[in-house]
């Protein structure tokens, strides 16, 4: 019989996360199906809601990198220290699958809501809460600071040996696909435990874990054999100098040959543009010797003589894993045609754009429609009245500042 639902459909999470890991998580949850509730501060606007590119986006609480990652979701704005917000969460946390948190080690316990009580109380919930050195460390982390602490900043120094960052959070990502993992895990668990559960599970991930988790590769012949290896950002993980990134006559030109026929190849297709056969060998030479500077030098004085969609062309030919370098956007731009969609009120004008999609594909369904990210506070009444709260109560919560919406807000989407 043909699935027609998504995998997650009928999960709920409480995504009471802030700035990019732990949305992010909640997203790849949504993306395969399950309600996401937001948990927001009544008072203010997550960082990632007022910056963006568009100021009139940014102004709404809907900036991009908000959009990316709040389809699907949505959103209670309320004061967590107030006891009627307090009686509403515990209810919603109550009905819950998964409760998402990233707060620094010990807040959530403070506000009344002790990851290991909400676990003997409710057997069935998963807690999954992202730290940034882990949960015994209080140290303020963001993946800057991450990329440092872990080592990717020295793994991806450059020829010159300076330690350099890669230029957007990587790390906060890969937590996000980590703590979504986890998740899936302890659902999977508690599926096979179903006649015998007595109590949930809390998960502990972390910006470090996750970023070692990535680096696997940079340590693991020091840590295995004790022989420390030299990497560089601008030669190959295999260490052939026959690879790296180079200048054309218009554009850059990525080149990789990890074995020995792809170092071959590369050669004959350099013979094939009538290249001087001495500086070929040469070449050669220079690349047998592991001399990464001459070879570059040589490599790059050739390649410059064409376009890199020319260059492409000719060592996809030849078998040489090679592409043009090119920006997020028009890499994107390809797979965005495949991705969901969600109609978005802009100040101007309503406009139809896409959503990053989950990483991979199925011959079932796997993602429903999404709804489109909405402001701060948009399903604030609806949710506190499925808490078991009063209208009244909810119209004070409002009225002094406990919960809040978007102003002019009358229902589902997002108020403008």
């Amino acid at each position: 019989m043909e699935h027609t639902k998504a995998p997650l459909t009928g999960l709920r999470v409480i995504d009471w996360t802030h700035v990019l890991a732990g949305p992010f998580a909640g997203y790849q949850l949504g993306l395969l199906g399950a309600e996401v509730i937001r948990i927001e501060r009544a008072d203010g606007d997550d960082m990632i809601r007022v910056k963006g590119a568009d100021p009139e986006l940014a102004a709404l609480g809907l900036g991009e990198a908000f959009v990316a990652q709040g389809a699907g979701k949505r959103s209670l704005a309320i004061d967590a220290r107030d006891p009627r917000a307090v009686q509403a969460l515990a209810a919603l946390i109550a009905g819950a699958d998964v409760l998402l948190e990233n707060f620094r080690p010990g807040k959530l316990a403070a506000l009344g809501f002790d990851p290991q009580q909400l676990i003997e109380r409710h057997p069935r919930l998963v807690v999954c809460s992202i730290t940034g050195f882990g949960p015994a460390s209080n140290r303020r982390a963001y993946d800057h600071v991450m990329q440092a602490a872990s080592g990717l900043m020295v793994a991806n120094a450059g020829s010159d040996g300076m330690p350099q960052r890669i230029g957007f959070p990587l790390i906060d990502y890969a937590v996000g696909q980590q703590a979504a993992l986890a998740v899936m895990s302890a659902l999977y668990r508690r599926a096979s435990q179903a006649e015998s559960r007595v109590r949930g599970e809390w998960l502990q991930v972390s910006m470090m874990g996750a970023a070692l988790t990535l680096l696997t590769p940079t340590y693991a012949a020091p840590l295995i054999s004790g022989i420390e290896v030299p990497r560089s950002a601008s030669t190959a993980f295999s260490g052939n100098p026959l690879s790296g990134t180079f200048a054309t006559a218009e554009g850059q030109l990525a080149i990789v040959c990890n074995s020995v026929e792809q170092s071959k190849a590369l050669l004959a297709a350099l013979h094939e543009t009538g290249a001087e056969g001495a500086l070929v060998q040469e070449l050669h030479g220079a690349a047998e010797r592991r001399d990464v500077q001459h070879t570059h030098k040589l490599l790059a004085a050739m390649l410059i003589s064409r376009t890199a969609a020319d260059w492409e062309e000719l060592l996809l030919r030849h078998g040489v894993p090679a592409t043009s370098v090119i920006g997020p956007a028009q890499a994107a731009a390809e797979a965005a045609r495949h991705w969901p969609h969600v109609e978005l009120e802009h100040p101007k004008a309503t406009k139809r754009v896409p959503v990053p999609g989950i990483g991979f594909t199925s011959s079932e369904v796997l993602t429903p429609s999404l709804r489109a990210p909405v402001r701060r506070g948009a399903d604030t009444r609806v949710l506190l009245a499925q808490a078991g709260l009063d209208e009244s109560v909810i119209e004070a919560m409002l009225a002094d500042g406990a919960a809040s919406e978007p102003r002019g807000h009358s229902g589902p989407g997002i108020a403008t």
